[in-house]
């Protein structure tokens, strides 16, 4: 019997399949084109007789799913400077930057992300000339633009709404655009005319939007620094809610079991973002090290270096009572530079979650909250061939996710360039940290 493709038989030492099983000891995956036909221990992953093979031996090395970052900003730098500024920037230079970003986050090993707030159509173009397979990027989940009240957080990049009318006219158009999802911008934040620790939407607006969304089968995400915005939320049903950060309307930290608890009844997904706080925190120490820093940026330092330990303490706390907290970046918002995601995975560690459910924050579990599960997330057959090849196993140490020898996407080997380039994607660490 002949055979039209050109089958892979992929070998290693350890097989992580992502379901959260122990890695298979001498594993093989066998690949379809872009799909994974067949998994399993090598002696039993067989190609079809009389198939032609292309055989990728990784006998030292550990193979596991490609990663999944749940919330990227492709538009940005990752060098400190706000939204407002991005803005001022002509959509075209915005969308060189976004292909830079994305290649640096495909290169790291991240095969799927999800974009959480671009300007104007910048992401929309880009992924349809991703989709035919005019650029190399990740697998892209777009919101289109973020939804926000007039003045509020993101709301510069291009979809600002009052009212009912307003906000299901906007939904729906970002879904004939192309969305994938619905990014609501709940609470103020960065942006200067917001309020950062007030809800924005009244109820019957937030209610409106996920309404909409979910007649159209779409997720809904919502931006929340402040425990009302976190509240309206879950009375509005959302899928995930971003930051999930504990703040009284004076700014004040109060940590609301009663409210966790809600999150755990209705299984929301939270985004916690806890390394872009410890992105500026790096900052700064970076330029302790180098010249030193005023008096407004050293009571900056205290204050970000204060707020990253309380949302870390917090992210324990909803550790402990069984919430779900998946990997989702921010990069390349605010200090946070592409290709780093694995800092967030490795902040979700520090917080509490084993090496295992780290490692499933970012693959299975991103997966699941991005409803893209049936596609990628896990090593099944079936399933599209998206994976690492890492030097190292990461069940081992979770910073092990660092050390990627190859990607593979769809079933192609992707060329990440020469090493220099890839080391240069690294965020180094402050010595002061």
């Amino acid at each position: 019997m002949g055979y039209k493709n050109v089958f892979k038989l992929i070998k290693c030492s350890d097989l992580i399949d992502g379901t959260g099983k122990r890695p298979i000891k001498d594993g093989a995956i066998l690949l379809d084109g872009s799909k994974i036909k067949s998994i399993g221990k090598e002696s039993e992953v067989v190609p079809p007789e009389g198939a032609k093979v292309e055989l990728y031996d990784y006998s030292n090395y550990t193979i596991m799913p490609g990663m999944i970052d749940c919330h990227t900003h492709n538009n940005g730098f990752g060098d400190g400077r706000l939204g407002e500024e991005l803005n001022l920037l002509a959509d075209e230079i915005l969308t060189l930057q976004s292909v830079r970003n994305l290649r640096a986050s495909l290169f790291s090993g991240v095969t799927t992300i999800r974009e959480n707030g671009p300007k104007n159509f910048t992401l929309i173009n880009l992924k349809k000339a991703s989709d035919d397979k005019l650029l190399l990027t990740p697998r892209m989940l777009i919101c289109g633009r973020p939804l926000s009240i007039i003045g509020g957080h993101m709301g510069y990049f291009g979809s600002e709404v009052t009212g009912i009318d307003e906000v299901k006219a906007e939904t729906r158009n970002l879904i004939k655009l192309g969305a994938d999802y619905i990014k609501i911008s709940a609470t103020g934040g960065s942006t200067q005319t917001s309020f950062p620790y007030r809800h924005s939407f009244n109820m019957d607006e937030l209610i409106a939007i996920t309404e909409e969304a979910q007649k159209f089968g779409k997720l809904t995400a919502t931006h929340c620094v402040s425990s009302q915005g976190i509240v309206n939320s879950i009375q509005a049903d959302v899928d995930m809610i971003i930051h999930c950060m504990f703040k009284e309307p004076d700014g004040s930290n109060k940590y609301r079991p009663e409210v966790v608890d809600d999150l755990f009844q209705k299984g929301i997904y939270i985004n916690p973002t806890l390394h872009v706080v410890r992105s500026t925190i790096w900052r700064l120490l970076h330029k302790k090290e180098e010249i030193g820093l005023t008096d407004h940026e050293e009571t900056l330092l205290d204050s970000r270096q204060r707020d990253f330990e309380i949302h870390l303490k917090n992210c324990t706390k909803m550790i402990d009572n069984g919430l779900k907290l998946i990997t989702g970046s921010d990069s390349s918002w605010s200090s946070y530079q592409s290709g780093n995601t694995v800092y967030e995975t490795e902040c979700l560690n520090i917080a509490g979650l084993s090496n295992m459910d780290s490692l499933l924050s970012v693959t299975k579990e991103a997966a699941k909250s991005l409803g893209v599960y049936d596609i990628v997330g896990t090593l099944e057959s079936g399933k599209e061939a998206d994976l690492l090849v890492l030097n190292k196993n990461p069940l081992d140490d979770i910073n092990n996710l660092w050390d990627v020898k190859d990607v593979f996407l769809g079933g192609m080997l992707v060329n990440r360039g020469s090493e220099k380039s890839l080391k240069s994607i690294r965020q180094r660490r402050p010595s002061l940290n």
